[in-house]
């Protein structure tokens, strides 16, 4: 018995799942009775629950099935899509001291107490919801598309335009498959043109479903809303433990049956492209080269400044801290390793078949599990997803209420304070609603949220290390960022002749290359090789690609000589570099984006450094209390936590004496043998990972 595509044992375990997470949040209302309740579970968390409510803040079915979508459009190498984070794992070691020490609430509180300014604070709360409507717009994007991909219509229920998009897209990919290997006619390739324009334009798809993006988004928020609101940190780490089992099932769910279908790793190596098992790519066609990978590497590591004094102070001391943050985080390293598998195994049995490489997670799930499988599938994506907003929620809220509503009503009441935190966490979720439906490009999304992050998290990283930085120097920083990331990129588009400007539009240049590589079963049947393995040639071609926009396309897809127009957003870094002479046509895609990283990365220290030299330093007095908080250890004892703080900033001697470099601006503590043996592991852990990924990738080979 089935019903919208799904059978009735499905919609049973979706809906139980649904009550039990609401319940749960009904549950633990009664513990919140207070702000330091409701935000941080009273910092009484020890290292096990740290380690759940961090794999579940870190993780998210969005990743897997991201992760899935990039290595089934760019092979292996696409694992680095959410893999960026492995290198930064030893630094969380100490990035997860930082954020229990600083004993702040809300993540504006740096701002307020350490740069002794109101107005910063608020405007870096506003910057914490803006940056929430945007992360989770790519949650809902990838979420919903998988979502659409087992509810998926019969082609008898097509109308003719959906039928027309179906066979356009069947032809698409017949004539991309033989440009691959054979020289198209003229008129083929016209006609390749014209379907890649319309390609662009997502009019061309390869199913449709019953699922509606719009509703599936309301009722997907409201249902997070819901238990976050009503129970706080306390809901988030409860329903973290179950879902955290949860995300570990959709993790590798699907590994045994796909393997299984395609006839073990041998069966893998038969049909998927041997230079798609590479980490990092080097030919035309890829966009995860080894320098494009090292700069999101270090943009990440930029925008991952510690800051979530939520999650980051619930811990009850130092230790319970560090251990808890990087156990989430080893685990969720570990399950990036069977998210990579599955993505190979798309490959091999979906190639070709998808339109938007976004619904592959859900295209296998309805192919290769059964009733009720698939609804505890369903169930597991809105776990993985729902731990990440629940946590992550309660950030926003604190950054609301501590930093914007206080400042404004300094006597508002406890009560008053939760329940507008609580309806923070409604308004940004209708936002991330109204964005996602403006948007179409996963990867495109993805980098543009590093690039934002740029904004705070130069300034969060030094603001720990070098007393010299000003409040001027932030201030000047944050504001020239967000015109050159947030403002300029989203403005020019509608300004009038210049989303169609000629010197706006300009491409790369298209490349062609031919590659050697080992024969697939497909090759072996079409008589394009003898046996399987053995070494054949294959043309890959990369199109143009947009250089101030991401995505450029004809104004009329059926005519190849129409005006060019920008579609997305406008990159003003690009721009910026262009005018010191920069030729971007001869660049690859890959290329691009990286220097525009490259300026990302580089811009905000320069301001920072630069003003804070010609301007007043903040108070002395400020500057002792908060490098007592970062000097001195945390206990789980709150009142001789406090004392213990409080020693420090009446004897600046301690500090001092704690320093590598005492008597300079300079702030770093000297590391103690828990600090150097616990960074040592975690890099050979990396190495494990690394390893991991080569193991999965040599398999059968």
């Amino acid at each position: 018995m089935s019903f919208l595509g799904l059978h009735l044992l499905d919609w049973i375990v979706i809906l139980a799942y649904f009550v039990g997470m609401v319940y749960i949040g009904k549950w633990t209302q009664k513990k919140v009775k207070n702000t330091k309740d409701f935000y941080q579970g009273g910092r009484s968390f020890g290292k096990v629950l740290i380690a759940f409510i961090t794999f579940g803040n870190m993780t998210s079915a969005d990743q897997a099935a991201g992760v899935t979508r990039e290595i089934y459009r760019q092979g292996l190498q696409g694992m680095w899509f959410q893999n960026l984070t492995l290198f930064h794992t030893p630094f969380q070691w100490f990035t997860a001291v930082f954020q229990r020490r600083a004993r702040y609430i809300g993540p504006g509180d740096l701002y307020q107490h350490r740069f002794e300014s109101k107005f910063l604070a608020g405007i870096f709360a506003g910057y914490i919801l803006i940056g929430a409507v945007y992360g989770n717009a790519f949650g809902y994007l990838i979420t919903g598309k998988t979502i659409q991909a087992m509810v998926v219509k019969p082609e008898s229920e097509y109308t003719v335009e959906e039928q027309r998009s179906v066979e356009e897209f069947r032809e698409f990919q017949a004539l991309k498959k033989r440009q691959s290997i054979q020289r198209l006619s003229e008129q083929e390739q016209q006609r390749l043109e014209v379907l890649r324009e319309k390609d662009k334009r997502h009019e061309l798809n390869a199913y449709h479903s019953y699922l509606n993006l719009l509703v599936f988004y309301i009722t997907y928020a409201g249902v997070v809303g819901t238990y976050t609101i009503l129970g706080g940190m306390f809901a988030a780490a409860l329903t973290d433990v179950i879902q955290g089992v949860m995300i570990i099932f959709l993790s590798c769910a699907l590994i045994p049956v796909g393997l299984k279908v395609l006839g073990g790793f041998s069966g893998l190596h038969a049909r998927v492209p041997d230079y798609l098992f590479q980490l990092f790519g080097s030919d035309v066609t890829s966009e995860y080269t080894w320098y494009f990978v090292a700069t999101m590497v270090t943009v990440n590591l930029v925008v991952n400044a510690p800051r979530s004094f939520t999650v980051g102070g619930a811990a009850r001391d130092d230790f319970a801290a560090r251990v808890g943050y990087v156990t989430g985080s080893l685990t969720k390293r570990f399950m990036m390793v069977a998210w990579a598998l599955t993505g190979l195994i798309a490959v091999g049995l979906y190639a070709g078949q998808l339109n938007d490489p976004t619904y592959i997670w859900g295209f296998m799930t309805r192919d290769l599990l059964g009733a009720g499988f698939v609804g505890l599938m369903i169930a597991s994506i809105f776990a993985a997803n729902m731990s990440t907003i629940s946590a992550q929620s309660l950030e926003w809220g604190a950054a609301f209420t501590k930093n914007i509503l206080l400042p404004l009503r300094p006597k508002t009441s406890e009560k008053v304070q939760v329940l507008a935190g609580r309806l923070v966490i409604f308004i940004v979720l209708g936002g991330s609603i109204y964005f996602t439906s403006k948007v179409e490009d996963v990867f495109v999304v993805f980098k543009y949220i590093l690039s934002i992050g740029t904004v705070i998290g130069p300034a969060v990283w030094l603001v720990y290390f070098w007393r010299r930085l000003t409040t001027k120097a932030v201030v000047t920083q944050m504001i020239l960022s967000i015109l050159i990331t947030i403002v300029v990129p989203n403005v020019v588009p509608e300004l009038p002749g210049l989303k169609d400007h000629p010197s706006l539009t300009i491409q790369t240049k298209p490349r062609v290359e031919v590659v050697k590589t080992k024969a697939l079963h497909e090759d072996v049947e079409a008589g394009r090789a003898k046996y399987v393995g053995e070494m054949i040639e294959r043309t890959k071609t990369a199109p143009p690609t947009g250089i101030f926009y991401e995505t450029v396309v004809r104004e009329n897809p059926e005519d190849p000589n129409s005006e060019l127009v920008g579609q997305g957003m406008f990159r003003f870094q690009v721009y910026l570099v262009s005018l010191f002479g920069a030729d971007f046509t001869e660049m690859s895609k890959a290329q691009v984006s990286t220097i525009s990283f490259l300026f990302d990365i580089i811009f905000p220290f320069i301001i920072l450094f630069g003003v804070s030299v010609i301007t007043k330093r903040n108070s002395e007095k400020v500057l002792r209390e908060f490098y007592a908080c970062v000097h001195t250890p945390s206990v789980a004892d709150q009142a001789e936590d406090a004392r213990r703080v409080q020693m420090a900033i009446d004897n600046p001697e301690i500090v001092e004496q704690d320093k590598i470099f005492p008597g300079t601006d300079w702030e770093m503590w000297k590391p103690t043998k828990m600090d150097v043996w616990g960074f040592v592991v975690l890099c050979f852990l990396v190495l494990v990972v690394i390893g991991l990924f080569y193991l999965v990738a040599s398999i059968g080979a």
